[in-house]
């Protein structure tokens, strides 16, 4: 997710990863000093699949909002072929672009040594494509939910768009000028040259109403015939057969892994929750005594809060949980790790070592599976488990999330999960009890 004034203020060198990412290459690094430093990931060359820093200046001098910005230029000057001395080189990225930066932001900076350095270059035409889409990039970034939506959002524009459209005008982009840019890929990456023509159309759209611009968006037309037909199947994730889950929970039980990785393919299998909701599972917002996990709309797909009444299963995996990571905010916590938790990966290499084409999300189908095949769960609870985003007429008149209801069919899907028994008691073997 974005960074927030109030997340750097409160970030520690040590309690936190070393690097915290605001998304699009944008980071903050916190060194054992105390000092709070803003820099920028971009390729080293032109081409080149090596990737290095920029450093934009300290927190608070250089606040979060003129670091944005500054961000979007060493991109964009990236994306036009420049190395990164150039890109120093041309940003003057010392105390004169911090200055510059603040003074952009409305904030007047200190002097500082280093004067006779050259500032910040004038901003060009704002209707080029490529300073639109920097406009765009930065008006929707704080809507988007973590960094990996945040770089693809920017890096198919970057990458699809600008080299053939980032020096035109807006005014002057035709139709066929976004068919031709978009033809190459678009039946050899169909849902990528989607996205991108959508996020193309916001682009335009917002600079249509930025600049009162009387023109008619080229990016909106009929996609079939510009394109023509384009045949796409949807893959779904690998599941288990639903009559081999206790299998599956068995050899969880017994297999010789990570203890945090165990402990969270278990917890993600008894809770049909998705991975990162996993992953980032938050102490705060778990009632141990009420039975209730809470998960914030932030880290949502749906963007609405969702709470998971937890089984008796699911709490002892909780216990264990915390005897591994006294004192830690994050249930499965990796303090060592860039992201503060465990691999996104993580779970899915050790499940594949049970049966190969399994994924974590195919648990989510399990669960689904066997709630229908039980023909006593009504369909809205199993939905509400899922946190399946309803249409808009059932969400007008549906106000409950039906969590007592809910908490009968995770306890009997936990039951049915591991047999009826609980799970390892970490205490136990411990011999803290």
């Amino acid at each position: 997710m974005p960074l927030t004034v109030k997340q750097i203020e409160s970030a520690r060198y040590g309690l936190e990863k070393e690097r915290l990412g605001d998304g699009a290459g944008l980071y903050l690094r916190l060194f054992q000093n105390g000092a709070k430093r803003f820099q920028v990931q971009v390729a080293k060359e032109p081409r080149s699949k090596a990737r290095g820093w920029v450093t934009l200046g300290d927190y608070p001098d250089l606040s979060l909002k003129a670091a944005r910005g500054v961000a979007a230029r060493v991109r964009a000057m990236a994306d036009e072929g420049m190395a990164i001395p150039e890109i120093r080189q041309a940003l003057a990225l010392d105390e004169n672009a911090t200055n510059s930066a603040l003074e952009s932001d409305g904030r007047v900076a200190p002097r500082k040594r280093s004067q006779s350095k050259q500032p910040l270059p004038e901003p060009s035409d704002p209707l080029l494509l490529r300073n639109a889409a920097a406009a765009w990039f930065e008006n929707k970034r704080g809507t988007l939910s973590n960094g990996k939506h945040i770089d693809q959002n920017w890096n198919t524009i970057a990458t699809y768009v600008l080299p053939e459209l980032g020096d035109r005008l807006v005014t002057e982009i035709r139709r066929k000028d976004v068919v031709d840019t978009l033809r190459p890929i678009w039946h050899t990456k169909n849902t990528t040259a989607s996205r991108t023509l959508a996020r193309l159309k916001e682009i335009i759209e917002l600079a249509r109403l930025t600049h009162d611009l009387e023109i008619v968006n080229p990016a909106e037309f009929c996609k079939k015939t510009a394109f023509g037909y384009t045949s796409r199947r949807t893959k779904h994730h690998a599941a288990l057969p639903v009559e081999r889950v206790p299998e599956l929970w068995q050899w969880l039980e017994e297999v010789t892994c990570d203890e945090t990785t165990r402990q969270a393919a278990q917890l993600l299998l008894l809770t049909a929750k998705r991975t990162n909701e996993v992953r980032f599972a938050a102490w705060p917002l778990i009632d141990m005594d009420a039975g209730i996990w809470t998960t914030e709309a932030g880290l949502m797909k749906s963007r609405l809060m969702h709470r998971v009444p937890l089984s008796s299963q699911a709490k002892i995996l909780l216990q264990n949980a915390a005897l591994l990571a006294p004192d830690a905010k994050l249930v499965f916590a990796k303090p060592k790790t860039k992201s503060g938790s465990f691999s996104e990966n993580t779970i899915l290499q050790l499940v594949k070592r049970f049966e190969p084409h399994l994924t974590g999300h195919g648990f989510r189908a399990n669960f689904k599976t066997w709630a229908r095949l039980q023909k006593r769960y009504d369909r809205d609870a199993i939905e509400f488990a899922l946190a399946h985003v309803q249409n808009s007429l059932e969400e007008a008149y549906m106000r409950d999330d039906l969590l007592i209801e809910r908490a009968q069919l995770m306890q009997d899907w936990a039951d049915f999960v591991t047999g009826g028994t609980a799970p390892a008691s970490l205490s136990e073997k411990l011999g803290l009890r």
